[in-house]
């Protein structure tokens, strides 16, 4: 788990099966930007976002996203300020800082993903975006 502050901490989450009527499984994604990939609104999911296409040869297709893939979390990137208390008992006003975490994408607008997908674009370190998909398995077998 990234946590806001930038550090990382080993914790099971739990994420709930969106899709219905299928096994799936849900796993961790890391990819580069761009990921070339086409991501839409899940059509019978309501606030629910999903891979509709991968372009070939891209980012996304090296890290191994499928058609149909459902976002569940992805990193993202936001700029604070930093405020040490010294600093602020100076009278100032502190200095930005960049933060990762996890957000998650669930019942987020699709607009939202997007930005926060994007985002990642902010990481000072230019680590791969990580992303959680739920993902359909064909036959109980990953696909």
């Amino acid at each position: 788990i990234l946590k806001p502050d930038g550090s990382t901490m080993d914790e099971k989450v739990q994420f709930p099966a969106r899709i219905k009527g299928v096994n799936s499984t849900i796993m961790a994604i890391e990819g580069s930007l761009p990921l070339g990939l086409v991501l839409g609104e899940h059509e019978t999911i309501p606030g629910m976002t999903t891979v509709d296409e991968v372009t070939s040869g891209s980012n996304g297709e090296a890290a191994g996203f499928q058609v149909g893939d459902l976002i569940r979390a992805c990193t993202s990137c936001r700029v604070e300020m930093d405020q040490p208390v010294w600093q602020l008992m100076a009278g100032g006003i502190g200095r930005p800082k960049t933060v990762r975490f996890m957000f998650s994408t669930d019942f987020q607008p699709f607009e939202k993903v997007m930005d926060a997908i994007g985002s990642n674009r902010m990481d000072p370190e230019q680590r791969q975006v990580i992303v959680v998909v739920e993902r359909a398995m064909e036959n109980n077998d990953l696909r």
